[in-house]
C-alpha cells in the first residue's frame, strides 16, 4: 500500500490517517472489493489472518460475516475491528436479514462516522450501541497542500464534484450572473451519476467552462492546483441525495486551500459553513445567484472567509488529527 503512495505527489487524506502512523505499526493493505461468490469466500478467509486490528475505510460487511460468527462463539475476541461508516446503518428488510445485520454490526469494536447526524440515526435504529460509535475527525493533508499548491485568489468559481451533483441549477444560476465565471470539472459517468447531458452545455455559455476529466491521480493533482487558485468553491447537491455528508471532500479541500464555499444546504455535513463564517448555504436558484454575486463583488470578504476556513482546517479538520484519533482507538 505505502510503496505505491508517494506523499510528495498525492494527498494522504483518503488513507484516513494510516499514512501518518505507518512507522508505528506493521500495516498491510488488502482490497476486499470482490463482488463474486468466490471473491466473498476469499475475503472472509483473508480477514482471519494474523492481525491485531482490521480497519475498513469504508464499512463493507461481506468480508466480516464469517469473523462475526466466530467472534459470537468466542473465537477472535481479542482482535479489534474498526470501520468508517459513510452512511447511517439501516434495519434489515426482513427478520432474518435484520438479525444478520445486527450480528455483523455488533462485532465491530468501533464505528466512525463522518456525520454526527448519520451516527445518531444509526444509534436510534437500534443497529449499533452508542458506546461503539464515534464522530470522525477527518480533513485534508495540509502538509501536502503547503508543499504542492500555491494559494492565491483568482477570479473564477470552481466545481470539482462527481457525486450527486445538481449541475442544472448551478448552470442556470451562473447564466444570470454576468460578472461571475465558473469552471466545472467532472466525470461524464461516475458510478450511478451520469453527467453526459453536460455535453450539450459545453461551449454554450460565455462565463461557464465545462470540462470532462478522468478519475485518476493526475486529475486529482491538477484539480488541487485549480482549487488553490480559484475565488470560491461551489458544491451543488441534488436534494434527493441529501441523506449523508455528500460534498464533504470538496468542503475539506476548500478549507485547506483557504477558499470560501457556497453549497447546497446539507444538515449531514460536519462543517456548518455559515456558523463558521466560511461560506453560504443555499436552497434555491435565487440563493445561488445572491451568493455568487456577493462574493464576486466582494473579493476582500471572500479572502477573509478563506482565511477563516484555513484556520478551521488547521485546528479541527485535518489528517493529522484524524491519525491521532485512529491511533488512540487502535491502542485502547
Amino acid at each position: 500500500m505505502y510503496e505505491a503512495f508517494v506523499p510528495s505527489q498525492m494527498s494522504s487524506k483518503l488513507f484516513y490517517g494510516l499514512h501518518q502512523i505507518k512507522d508505528k505499526y506493521d500495516i498491510k493493505y488488502y482490497s476486499l472489493h470482490q463482488f463474486t461468490p468466490r471473491g466473498h469466500i476469499k475475503n472472509n478467509l483473508k480477514v482471519l489472518g494474523r492481525y491485531d486490528v482490521i480497519f475498513q475505510t469504508y464499512l463493507y460487511i461481506q468480508p466480516i460475516i464469517l469473523l462475526a460468527f466466530l467472534r459470537r462463539i468466542g473465537i477472535f475476541r481479542k482482535r479489534k475491528i474498526v470501520a468508517i461508516s459513510h452512511l447511517a446503518l439501516r434495519k434489515g428488510d426482513c427478520y432474518i436479514n435484520h438479525r444478520l445485520l445486527k450480528l455483523i454490526y455488533g462485532t465491530y469494536d468501533k464505528l466512525l462516522f463522518h456525520s454526527k447526524k448519520n451516527m445518531q440515526e444509526s444509534i436510534e435504529s437500534g443497529m449499533i450501541d452508542k458506546n461503539k460509535c464515534e464522530a470522525l475527525l477527518w480533513g485534508e493533508d495540509l502538509d501536502y497542500i503547503d508543499r504542492n499548491c500555491l494559494l492565491k485568489q483568482g477570479n473564477y468559481f470552481l466545481s470539482t464534484g462527481r457525486e450527486c451533483r445538481d449541475f442544472t441549477t448551478l448552470i442556470h444560476a451562473f447564466n444570470k450572473c454576468n460578472n461571475a465565471y465558473l469552471e466545472l470539472y467532472t466525470n461524464k459517468v461516475n458510478y450511478d451519476n451520469d453527467y453526459s447531458f453536460l455535453t450539450s452545455e459545453q461551449g454554450m455559455h460565455a462565463n461557464i467552462e465545462i470540462v470532462y476529466v478522468e478519475k485518476n491521480d493526475e486529475t486529482a493533482r491538477y484539480l488541487s492546483v485549480k482549487t488553490a487558485e480559484c475565488l470560491c468553491v461551489v458544491i451543488p447537491i441534488n436534494k434527493k441525495d441529501i441523506y449523508y455528508c455528500v460534498g464533504l471532500t470538496s468542503v475539506i479541500e476548500a478549507m485547506a486551500m483557504a477558499k470560501p464555499i457556497i453549497s447546497t444546504r446539507n444538515p449531514y455535513s460536519p462543517v456548518d459553513i455559515e456558523k463558521e463564517g466560511i461560506g453560504f448555504f443555499v436552497d434555491t436558484e435565487e440563493d445561488w445567484i445572491k451568493a455568487i454575486n456577493y462574493l464576486s463583488s466582494h473579493p476582500e470578504e471572500a479572502e477573509a472567509m478563506g482565511k477563516r476556513a484555513r484556520k478551521l482546517a488547521e485546528t479541527k479538520h485535518n489528517i493529522k488529527l484524524c491519525s491521532v484519533q485512529l491511533q488512540s482507538i487502535f491502542n485502547t
